[in-house]
C-alpha cells in the first residue's frame, strides 16, 4: 500500500508530565488564551482551543517533557490499517481500554512508544463539545487555527536521529515537508531539521532534529488565526516577565511569524501565524539554510 494513504489526518493533541499545574493554567489560560476544560482534575489540567474536546493535557507527574501526542485518523477503517501496518514494521503496538479512551475524550485509540520513550495514540473519534459550551478565550481577539488541521506541530529532540526519522516516516507514514540545515544563532552549532506533515497539510506537525538539551521536546506550536493576537500575546507574556527563548520573527520554511517562549516546564512554545498548508500535488521538498528570515533574537 502507498504509505501516503497510511498517514495521519493531523495531530490531535499533546500530553505533558509536570508537577507545575497551577503555572500551566496560568500559563496556558491567561497569557497563551487556551479555555481550561471541566474534565481537569487535581491529577491533571485539561485545555480546549477549538470544538475539540481537549488539546492539551498536563498530567501531574515527574519529568517535565512531553509524555505522548494523539495523532487522529479520519476513519475506523483508516486507523485498523495504520495498526496492521504497525504491526508489520514489528513495532509494538496495543489497543488501549475504555477507561483510557474515557479519559482521552475519543471512541477508540492504539499506543505504540517511539525511540525516545514518547507514546504515540493513534485515535477516531474525538469528541466534540456542545454548541452551548464552545470555546470562549478570555484573552484572545480572535481563535486558534485548529479544527480538522489539528492542535499544531512538536520538534522532537532525537537521541538517534536515524532511528527515530524511521519511526516517523516509515511507521507513521509521515509526509516529508523540507529540512533546515543552518546555524541556530550567528557563530553558534549548526542545526539539522526534518521537518513532516500529516494529510490536511499543516506544513509540519512534527519535526525532528538532535538538540543538545536534556528533554525530548524542544518545543510545540500553537498558531492563531489573526496576526494581531500573536502580538498581543507577546505584549501578555512580556508583562509577566516570561522567560523568551526566541523574540518576533519569520521562519523561510513554514512562513510562519512568531516568538517563542519558555513553558512552566522548561521546553518551549511557539505563538505563530500565517504557516503555510501544503497543498500535496504542488509541493516540492527543498533545503533552507537559515532557521529564520528576519528576527528571531535569542536573548542575551
Amino acid at each position: 500500500m502507498n504509505s501516503n494513504k497510511l498517514t495521519p489526518s493531523n495531530l490531535g493533541y499533546f500530553v505533558f508530565k509536570s508537577d507545575h499545574l497551577p503555572e500551566w493554567e496560568v500559563f496556558l489560560r491567561d497569557l497563551v488564551g487556551m479555555q481550561i476544560s471541566d474534565r481537569s482534575t487535581d491529577e491533571q489540567l485539561v485545555f480546549r482551543m477549538d470544538r475539540q474536546e481537549q488539546r492539551v493535557v498536563i498530567e501531574k507527574g515527574d519529568g517535565d517533557d512531553l509524555s505522548a501526542v494523539g495523532w487522529e485518523f479520519e476513519t475506523d477503517e483508516a486507523l485498523d490499517e495504520m495498526v496492521e501496518h504497525i504491526k508489520e514494521q514489528n513495532i509494538n503496538i496495543v489497543e488501549a481500554d475504555q477507561t483510557f479512551c474515557d479519559s482521552r475524550a475519543v471512541k477508540k485509540a492504539y499506543i505504540c512508544t517511539d525511540p525516545d520513550g514518547v507514546n504515540h495514540e493513534l485515535y477516531f473519534a474525538a469528541s466534540i463539545i456542545p454548541m452551548n459550551n464552545s470555546f470562549k478565550s478570555s484573552v484572545m481577539k480572535e481563535g486558534f487555527l485548529a479544527d480538522n488541521m489539528g492542535a499544531g506541530h512538536y520538534v522532537a529532540n532525537a537521541n538517534d536521529i536515524e532511528l527515530s526519522l524511521n519511526f516517523y516516516r516509515k511507521v507513521l507514514c509521515m509526509r516529508l515537508s523540507d529540512f533546515i540545515k543552518g546555524e541556530v544563532a550567528p557563530g553558534g552549532p549548526i542545526l539539522e531539521a526534518t521537518f513532516m506533515h500529516t494529510k490536511t497539510g499543516r506544513h509540519h506537525s512534527v519535526a525532528c532534529a538532535t538538540i543538545p538539551i536534556p528533554k525530548k521536546l524542544h518545543h510545540f506550536m500553537l498558531q492563531y488565526e489573526d496576526m494581531n493576537d500573536v502580538g498581543l500575546a507577546y505584549e501578555r507574556f512580556k508583562e509577566s516577565g516570561a522567560t523568551f527563548f526566541m523574540g518576533l520573527g519569520h521562519h523561510p520554511n513554514d512562513q510562519m511569524f512568531s516568538f517563542y517562549v519558555q513553558t512552566p516546564s522548561g521546553f518551549g512554545l511557539e505563538i505563530g501565524w500565517g504557516g503555510i498548508i501544503i497543498e500535496e500535488n504542488k509541493w516540492e521538498v527543498k533545503t533552507y539554510t537559515q532557521l529564520s528570515d528576519w528576527g528571531h533574537e535569542q536573548p542575551k
